[in-house]
Protein backbone atom coordinates (compact mmCIF):
# COMPACT_ATOMS: atom_id res chain seq x y z
CA UNK A 1 0.00 0.00 0.00
CA UNK A 2 2.78 2.77 0.80
CA UNK A 3 4.52 1.56 -2.56
CA UNK A 4 1.09 2.81 -4.13
CA UNK A 5 0.88 5.81 -2.56
CA UNK A 6 4.67 6.58 -3.42
CA UNK A 7 4.57 5.97 -6.99
CA UNK A 8 1.31 8.48 -6.96
CA UNK A 9 3.10 11.43 -5.49
CA UNK A 10 6.36 10.74 -7.98
CA UNK A 11 4.34 10.67 -10.92
CA UNK A 12 2.56 13.45 -9.76
CA UNK A 13 5.96 15.46 -8.63
CA UNK A 14 7.50 14.22 -12.20
CA UNK A 15 4.67 15.25 -14.22
CA UNK A 16 4.94 19.29 -13.18
CA UNK A 17 7.97 19.60 -14.80
CA UNK A 18 7.43 17.77 -17.59
CA UNK A 19 5.11 19.43 -20.70
CA UNK A 20 4.37 16.12 -22.34
CA UNK A 21 2.08 14.69 -19.46
CA UNK A 22 -1.16 15.82 -20.25
CA UNK A 23 -3.53 16.89 -17.04
CA UNK A 24 -5.86 14.04 -18.57
CA UNK A 25 -3.44 11.00 -18.02
CA UNK A 26 -2.46 12.64 -14.60
CA UNK A 27 -6.48 12.77 -13.44
CA UNK A 28 -6.26 9.05 -14.38
CA UNK A 29 -3.29 7.84 -13.33
CA UNK A 30 -4.47 9.58 -9.86
CA UNK A 31 -7.85 7.99 -10.00
CA UNK A 32 -6.39 4.98 -10.87
CA UNK A 33 -4.05 4.72 -8.02
CA UNK A 34 -6.48 6.11 -5.24
CA UNK A 35 -9.15 2.71 -6.45
CA UNK A 36 -6.01 0.61 -5.60
CA UNK A 37 -5.65 2.22 -2.44
CA UNK A 38 -9.45 1.76 -1.67
CA UNK A 39 -9.61 -1.56 -2.61
CA UNK A 40 -6.66 -2.73 -0.80
CA UNK A 41 -7.97 -1.13 2.60
CA UNK A 42 -11.46 -2.99 1.41
CA UNK A 43 -9.74 -6.03 1.46
CA UNK A 44 -7.68 -5.31 4.64
CA UNK A 45 -10.77 -4.57 6.55
CA UNK A 46 -12.35 -7.61 5.28
CA UNK A 47 -9.43 -10.09 6.42
CA UNK A 48 -9.10 -8.63 10.10
CA UNK A 49 -12.97 -8.89 10.69
CA UNK A 50 -12.86 -12.17 9.38
CA UNK A 51 -9.62 -13.34 11.59
CA UNK A 52 -12.03 -11.46 14.21
CA UNK A 53 -14.66 -13.79 13.46
CA UNK A 54 -12.53 -16.98 13.29
CA UNK A 55 -11.26 -16.19 16.27
CA UNK A 56 -14.65 -15.65 18.16
CA UNK A 57 -15.49 -18.69 16.78
CA UNK A 58 -13.53 -20.77 18.42
CA UNK A 59 -13.61 -19.14 21.56
CA UNK A 60 -17.25 -19.89 21.34
CA UNK A 61 -16.42 -23.79 20.48
CA UNK A 62 -13.81 -24.11 23.41
CA UNK A 63 -16.61 -22.25 25.78
CA UNK A 64 -19.22 -25.11 24.71
CA UNK A 65 -16.95 -27.86 24.97
CA UNK A 66 -15.75 -26.69 28.55
CA UNK A 67 -19.59 -26.52 30.10
CA UNK A 68 -20.40 -30.39 27.94
CA UNK A 69 -17.60 -31.64 29.85
CA UNK A 70 -18.64 -29.55 33.05
CA UNK A 71 -22.01 -30.97 32.52
CA UNK A 72 -21.08 -34.26 31.82
CA UNK A 73 -18.67 -34.24 35.56
CA UNK A 74 -21.74 -32.96 37.33
CA UNK A 75 -23.59 -36.13 35.80
CA UNK A 76 -21.61 -38.53 36.58
CA UNK A 77 -20.96 -36.84 40.80
CA UNK A 78 -24.52 -36.92 41.08
CA UNK A 79 -25.11 -40.61 39.78
CA UNK A 80 -22.02 -41.63 42.14
CA UNK A 81 -23.27 -39.84 44.75
CA UNK A 82 -27.05 -40.09 45.15
CA UNK A 83 -28.75 -42.09 42.36
CA UNK A 84 -29.96 -45.70 43.24
CA UNK A 85 -32.78 -47.98 44.82
CA UNK A 86 -33.16 -48.19 48.44
CA UNK A 87 -35.17 -50.51 49.94
CA UNK A 88 -35.70 -50.73 54.14
CA UNK A 89 -38.55 -53.21 54.52
CA UNK A 90 -41.31 -55.14 52.44
CA UNK A 91 -45.16 -56.15 52.83
CA UNK A 92 -47.07 -58.92 51.24
CA UNK A 93 -50.51 -58.91 50.22
CA UNK A 94 -50.89 -55.25 49.62
CA UNK A 95 -54.60 -54.28 48.11
CA UNK A 96 -54.06 -50.74 46.64
CA UNK A 97 -51.75 -47.78 47.15
CA UNK A 98 -51.97 -44.02 46.97
CA UNK A 99 -50.42 -42.60 44.48
CA UNK A 100 -49.98 -38.89 46.41
CA UNK A 101 -49.13 -37.04 42.91
CA UNK A 102 -50.28 -38.46 39.91
CA UNK A 103 -48.52 -37.03 37.45
CA UNK A 104 -49.84 -34.23 35.07
CA UNK A 105 -48.84 -33.95 30.96
CA UNK A 106 -46.14 -31.84 30.33
CA UNK A 107 -46.65 -28.69 27.75
CA UNK A 108 -44.30 -28.32 24.86
CA UNK A 109 -42.72 -25.09 26.57
CA UNK A 110 -42.43 -27.31 29.49
CA UNK A 111 -40.04 -29.94 27.54
CA UNK A 112 -38.14 -27.12 26.23
CA UNK A 113 -37.83 -25.24 29.86
CA UNK A 114 -34.57 -26.36 31.45
CA UNK A 115 -35.67 -25.25 34.54
CA UNK A 116 -38.68 -27.13 34.44
CA UNK A 117 -39.33 -29.05 37.90
CA UNK A 118 -41.56 -31.90 36.59
CA UNK A 119 -39.25 -34.89 37.28
CA UNK A 120 -38.26 -35.48 33.69
CA UNK A 121 -36.19 -38.71 34.99
CA UNK A 122 -39.98 -40.50 35.56
CA UNK A 123 -41.61 -38.46 32.59
CA UNK A 124 -45.03 -39.69 31.29
CA UNK A 125 -46.22 -37.96 28.19
CA UNK A 126 -49.77 -39.73 28.70
CA UNK A 127 -50.52 -39.22 32.53
CA UNK A 128 -53.61 -42.31 32.53
CA UNK A 129 -50.80 -44.55 31.49
CA UNK A 130 -49.19 -44.24 34.38
CA UNK A 131 -52.13 -45.53 36.80
CA UNK A 132 -52.90 -48.33 34.31
CA UNK A 133 -49.48 -49.63 34.96
CA UNK A 134 -50.35 -50.27 38.57
CA UNK A 135 -53.00 -52.02 37.85
CA UNK A 136 -52.46 -54.14 34.79
CA UNK A 137 -50.06 -57.32 34.83
CA UNK A 138 -46.70 -57.35 33.32
CA UNK A 139 -44.56 -59.10 31.01
CA UNK A 140 -41.29 -60.42 31.46
CA UNK A 141 -39.86 -57.48 29.88
CA UNK A 142 -41.68 -55.14 32.69
CA UNK A 143 -44.35 -54.06 29.71
CA UNK A 144 -47.82 -53.49 31.08
CA UNK A 145 -49.97 -56.20 29.48
CA UNK A 146 -54.08 -56.95 29.69
CA UNK A 147 -53.54 -60.32 29.74
CA UNK A 148 -53.18 -62.07 33.31
CA UNK A 149 -49.53 -62.95 33.90
CA UNK A 150 -47.43 -64.66 36.93
CA UNK A 151 -47.07 -60.29 37.54
CA UNK A 152 -50.28 -59.20 38.87
CA UNK A 153 -51.01 -55.45 39.79
CA UNK A 154 -52.75 -54.26 42.41
CA UNK A 155 -56.06 -54.39 42.65
CA UNK A 156 -56.70 -50.59 42.40
CA UNK A 157 -55.26 -47.29 43.12
CA UNK A 158 -55.89 -43.96 44.70
CA UNK A 159 -55.54 -40.84 43.98
CA UNK A 160 -56.58 -37.33 45.14
CA UNK A 161 -59.59 -35.84 43.69
CA UNK A 162 -58.70 -32.13 42.87
CA UNK A 163 -62.10 -30.70 43.37
CA UNK A 164 -62.25 -31.87 47.10
CA UNK A 165 -61.07 -34.03 50.26
CA UNK A 166 -62.43 -37.04 48.48
CA UNK A 167 -60.60 -39.62 47.26
CA UNK A 168 -60.25 -41.13 43.29
CA UNK A 169 -60.44 -44.57 43.11
CA UNK A 170 -59.44 -46.34 39.91
CA UNK A 171 -59.46 -49.73 39.02
CA UNK A 172 -59.53 -51.99 35.24
CA UNK A 173 -63.37 -53.18 34.70
CA UNK A 174 -64.29 -56.66 33.78
CA UNK A 175 -62.58 -57.01 31.05
CA UNK A 176 -59.56 -55.13 32.00
CA UNK A 177 -59.09 -53.60 28.69
CA UNK A 178 -60.21 -49.76 30.59
CA UNK A 179 -60.03 -48.15 33.90
CA UNK A 180 -63.13 -47.35 35.82
CA UNK A 181 -63.05 -44.93 38.49
CA UNK A 182 -65.70 -43.94 41.66
CA UNK A 183 -65.23 -41.47 44.40
CA UNK A 184 -64.65 -42.48 48.13
CA UNK A 185 -64.79 -40.19 51.06
CA UNK A 186 -62.27 -42.48 52.69
CA UNK A 187 -58.67 -43.24 51.55
CA UNK A 188 -58.00 -47.59 52.19
CA UNK A 189 -54.84 -47.63 51.15
CA UNK A 190 -52.25 -47.57 53.98
CA UNK A 191 -49.45 -46.93 52.05
CA UNK A 192 -48.47 -44.38 49.74
CA UNK A 193 -46.00 -43.97 46.75
CA UNK A 194 -44.76 -39.66 46.34
CA UNK A 195 -43.00 -38.70 43.98
CA UNK A 196 -40.57 -35.42 43.46
CA UNK A 197 -38.39 -33.59 41.25
CA UNK A 198 -35.28 -33.14 43.46
CA UNK A 199 -32.87 -30.92 41.23
CA UNK A 200 -31.19 -27.79 42.19
CA UNK A 201 -30.13 -24.92 40.33
CA UNK A 202 -27.00 -26.23 39.96
CA UNK A 203 -28.35 -29.43 38.31
CA UNK A 204 -30.80 -27.39 35.93
CA UNK A 205 -27.93 -25.27 35.04
CA UNK A 206 -25.74 -27.91 33.50
CA UNK A 207 -29.21 -29.66 32.05
CA UNK A 208 -29.54 -32.41 34.74
CA UNK A 209 -32.43 -33.26 36.58
CA UNK A 210 -33.41 -35.33 39.31
CA UNK A 211 -36.29 -37.26 40.44
CA UNK A 212 -37.33 -39.23 44.01
CA UNK A 213 -40.00 -41.98 44.07
CA UNK A 214 -40.43 -42.83 47.85
CA UNK A 215 -43.30 -45.60 49.25
CA UNK A 216 -43.97 -44.69 52.89
CA UNK A 217 -46.33 -46.46 55.27
CA UNK A 218 -49.16 -43.48 56.12
CA UNK A 219 -49.64 -45.36 59.33
CA UNK A 220 -46.56 -44.68 60.99
CA UNK A 221 -44.73 -42.37 58.59
CA UNK A 222 -42.16 -44.92 57.64
CA UNK A 223 -40.17 -44.62 54.14
CA UNK A 224 -39.94 -48.09 52.85
CA UNK A 225 -38.26 -47.66 50.00
CA UNK A 226 -36.79 -44.91 47.56
CA UNK A 227 -35.08 -44.47 44.20
CA UNK A 228 -33.45 -41.42 43.08
CA UNK A 229 -32.87 -41.41 39.77
CA UNK A 230 -31.00 -38.83 37.38
CA UNK A 231 -31.31 -37.81 33.53
CA UNK A 232 -28.86 -35.37 31.35
CA UNK A 233 -29.99 -33.89 28.60
CA UNK A 234 -27.79 -34.58 25.71
CA UNK A 235 -28.50 -31.96 23.50
CA UNK A 236 -28.43 -29.24 26.25
CA UNK A 237 -31.33 -27.50 25.34
CA UNK A 238 -31.28 -28.15 21.82
CA UNK A 239 -34.54 -27.30 19.91
CA UNK A 240 -33.38 -27.70 16.10
CA UNK A 241 -35.86 -30.05 14.17
CA UNK A 242 -38.42 -29.29 16.36
CA UNK A 243 -36.39 -31.33 19.05
CA UNK A 244 -38.32 -31.72 22.54
CA UNK A 245 -35.46 -31.38 25.03
CA UNK A 246 -35.99 -32.84 27.90
CA UNK A 247 -37.65 -36.17 25.96
CA UNK A 248 -34.57 -37.65 25.20
CA UNK A 249 -33.03 -36.66 28.75
CA UNK A 250 -34.21 -40.42 29.65
CA UNK A 251 -31.44 -41.95 27.19
CA UNK A 252 -29.24 -40.51 29.79
CA UNK A 253 -29.85 -41.69 33.35
CA UNK A 254 -29.09 -43.42 36.53
CA UNK A 255 -30.37 -46.17 37.16
CA UNK A 256 -30.86 -46.47 33.06
CA UNK A 257 -34.50 -46.21 31.95
CA UNK A 258 -36.29 -48.63 29.64
CA UNK A 259 -38.76 -46.68 27.97
CA UNK A 260 -41.65 -48.78 27.38
CA UNK A 261 -41.31 -50.59 30.82
CA UNK A 262 -43.61 -49.12 34.02
CA UNK A 263 -40.38 -48.20 35.93
CA UNK A 264 -42.55 -46.42 38.09
CA UNK A 265 -44.32 -49.41 38.70
CA UNK A 266 -41.56 -52.12 39.03
CA UNK A 267 -39.36 -50.18 41.80
CA UNK A 268 -43.06 -50.37 43.81
CA UNK A 269 -43.48 -53.38 43.68
CA UNK A 270 -40.04 -54.47 45.03
CA UNK A 271 -41.09 -52.96 48.01
CA UNK A 272 -45.11 -53.77 48.34
CA UNK A 273 -46.11 -57.14 46.70
CA UNK A 274 -49.60 -56.65 45.15
CA UNK A 275 -52.43 -59.35 46.93
CA UNK A 276 -53.87 -61.35 44.18
CA UNK A 277 -57.75 -61.14 43.32
CA UNK A 278 -58.52 -58.49 46.06
CA UNK A 279 -61.20 -55.31 45.42
CA UNK A 280 -61.20 -52.44 46.65
CA UNK A 281 -62.08 -51.76 50.12
CA UNK A 282 -62.24 -56.16 50.73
Amino acid sequence: MAVVVDNLFQVIRGSRGAAALSRTRLRKLAAGSIFLILFGLAALVSVRESSAQERSDAATKAEQAKYREAAWAHFRKRCAERAGEKIYRTVENVQGIFLAKPRTEPRERDLKDQYWMGDPYGLVMYPPAEISRYLSDLEPNGISTKTRTSRPGFSFVETPDPRGSSFIVHRLDGSRNRTVTEISDTRQSRYAVVRDDISTTEDRAHWVAGGRLAVTDLLTGEILGERIGYVLEPGFGSTSGARRPWLFAQDVACPPIKRSAAIDRLFVQKVLKPLIGARHGE
